[in-house]
């Protein structure tokens, strides 16, 4: 008997929507897609339980005619296109006809729709595929499309949806995208009863995007245009000090469609990489408009992915623009960034010869977050003791933020007969023993101290008092993130809480964290926990932890503050390398140096 049968119609439309319908993020991207064809005006989505439970988008486009209803369900009914040829000339974000169809096998979906020629209007109900209902009903022009129930019927992909939070922050995401790419539409958004934010469909970008982002960041907008030929690129580009640490704000649109393209990523970043740091990204809105026959649209269903005819001259003319978009005084800050003094009181410390030093860690408040019972005071004489010692390697009221080291480099001879010569590049410090020399990566050496420390004190954690709480801005999709995160901030010394609908409340944070001068850190943080995943892993947290709180490059310190980074590095279990794996430590032996000036042979 033959193996092979041929699907129903009922599992072929459940796994054709899994190309379509990845999560209520999918929905919503392809119901706005939709009204923006339309020509709406004015478009309204409202969200329940992360878009799980319900999904409303409402718009005053030009509707669908009652005998058009019907068929908008069907598979591969489209008023976009009527031949093949068509793809390749397809100025509308939707053609394929399977959105609507794909959207309504996998839930309960109520159509209400009226055009400018009607006097009344359409309601339609579909689930599972299946129509309903089918009647007049009282509508306004344009369309309302309410989705419920989304994966009702395919139990498997709906336990595979991320928390209510995470998916709204998906949801918000896409939203703020299509807002940028669409400036003159008014989008508001309502998630569980609470407004999102507005935008005024004027047409203003930099309205939008103080709107959605961050008013302070609008005003350093960078507006650059460039025509080659057919081709049209414009651009609105934040100074490289605004970079963030994820290529979450590097947003793209092909012909008012907004896409995903590794390539122009790529090159986007190449143009800024002369001012970014390693693991930092640009903050890009990038429009590109090019003649149709040039793109070819129908690469995946989700339609985020794109080919281009010609594509490297494409590539280059992005980057050729960006370097010439940030040359010049452009690159210098309009206004003088100053540390917000509300934030924690600096105060600039000798703590190598200081008395003073044990007035400053007495006055830390010492919370922790666990039970201690009857070894309380054991406990607490051991964080004591790690408090001592740490503070000896702090520098004005901070913590003083590879080819493999030869293994021989013991913690004895490591710790008692070395010779520190300098830093170099405020990165890098030379020190030397009687045989070999050694450059060490500050950054990485005090990222692995710090991790350790994390570990080794991560049931009890010391935390410092802001002398005033600080208030932090979040957008929306940061903070529907960070309502999933709070819980690993606190459980690793952070006290802080949502404060409002846009931002958090920070009260304290760890005594490891120094005296931070901006709380954005906040914001690494997060972005790096979402890469993540948000882990569970104490080792993952360990290390974002210790990242953020280190020592950078460029920073100069002092010959005793390099002696302390180094004899505490060598105390640690695995002095070689940092948390993410990178060498800490590079070593010449003095016959390597000999060789090198010819001073020995062979």
């Amino acid at each position: 008997m033959g193996k092979i049968k041929v699907l129903s119609e009922d599992v072929a439309q459940k796994i054709a929507a899994g190309e379509v319908i990845e999560r209520p993020a999918s929905v919503v991207k392809e119901l706005i897609e939709n009204s923006i064809d339309a020509n709406a005006k004015n478009i309204l989505i409202e969200i329940k339980d992360g878009g799980k439970k319900l999904i409303k988008v409402l718009d005053d486009g030009q509707g669908i005619a009652s005998e058009d209803v019907l068929l908008a369900f069907e598979r591969h009914a489209t008023s976009k296109i009527s031949k093949l040829d068509d793809i390749f000339a397809v100025k509308t974000l939707g053609f394929r006809g399977e959105a609507l169809p794909s959207i309504a096998s996998v839930s309960r979906v109520t159509m209400i729709t009226r055009t400018k020629e009607e006097n009344i209007g359409t309601k339609c109900i579909v689930t599972g595929g299946k129509v309903e209902y089918f009647d007049e009903a009282l509508s306004k022009e344009g369309c309302t499309i309410i989705v419920e129930d989304l994966f009702f019927n395919t139990p498997a992909r709906l336990k595979f949806l991320k928390s209510s939070s995470k998916e709204s922050a998906y949801i918000s995401e896409i939203i703020s995208k299509y807002a940028l790419g669409h400036p003159e539409i008014s989008f508001k958004l309502i998630i569980d009863g609470r407004e999102i934010f507005t935008t005024s469909g004027n047409g203003n970008i930099k309205e939008v995007f103080a709107k959605i982002y961050d008013f302070e960041e609008a005003k350093n907008l960078i507006e650059v245009e460039k025509h080659y030929g057919i081709l049209k690129i414009k651009a609105y580009l934040l100074p490289p000090q605004f970079s963030r640490n994820n290529r979450s704000y590097e947003i793209f649109f092909v012909n008012g469609r907004y896409i995903k393209d590794k390539n122009l990523s790529l090159f986007l970043e190449k143009g800024y990489s002369p001012f970014l740091p390693a693991g930092k990204f640009p903050v890009a809105i990038i429009f590109i408009n090019i003649d149709e026959s040039y793109v070819d649209v129908n690469v995946h269903p989700s339609k985020t992915e794109i080919k281009f005819k010609d594509e490297y001259k494409i590539y280059e003319a992005l980057l050729l623009m960006i370097k010439e978009a940030l040359r010049g005084d452009v690159l210098i800050p309009k206004e003088k960034i100053s540390i917000n003094k509300n934030f924690i009181k600096e105060e600039r410390i000798d703590f190598l010869n200081n008395p003073a030093v044990e007035n400053k860690i007495n006055s830390i408040n010492r919370e922790y977050f666990c039970n201690f019972e009857d070894k309380i005071e054991k406990k607490v004489n051991e964080v004591n003791q790690y408090i001592k010692e740490f503070s000896e390697f702090y520098s004005t009221a901070e913590i003083i933020k590879n080819e493999v080291v030869n293994k021989s480099l013991s913690k004895e001879t490591s710790t008692n007969n070395f010779k520190v010569i300098g830093q170099i590049f405020n990165t890098y410090i030379i020190f030397v023993d009687d045989n070999n020399l050694y450059i060490l990566d500050q950054h990485a050496a005090h990222e692995r101290i710090l991790y350790e420390m994390y570990l080794t004190y991560s049931k009890c954690f010391v935390i410092q008092e802001l002398v005033v709480p600080h208030v932090l801005k979040l957008t929306h999709s940061e903070m529907e993130f960070f309502k999933d995160a709070i819980d690993i901030f606190k459980k690793n010394g952070f006290d802080l809480d949502i404060f409002d609908n846009n931002s958090i409340i920070i009260r304290a944070i760890p005594f490891t964290f120094g005296i931070p001068k901006d709380p954005s850190y906040i914001k690494e943080i997060l972005d790096e926990l979402r890469e993540e995943n948000f882990p569970k892993d104490k080792n993952k947290i360990a290390a974002s932890l210790a990242c953020h709180a280190a020592i950078k490059a460029d920073e100069i310190l002092s010959i005793e503050e390099m002696n302390k980074l180094i004899k505490m590095l060598f105390e640690t279990e695995n002095p070689y390398n940092c948390p993410h794996g990178r060498p800490t430590i590079i070593s010449f032996s003095l016959y390597e140096l000999e060789k090198k000036f010819k001073r020995v042979i062979s």
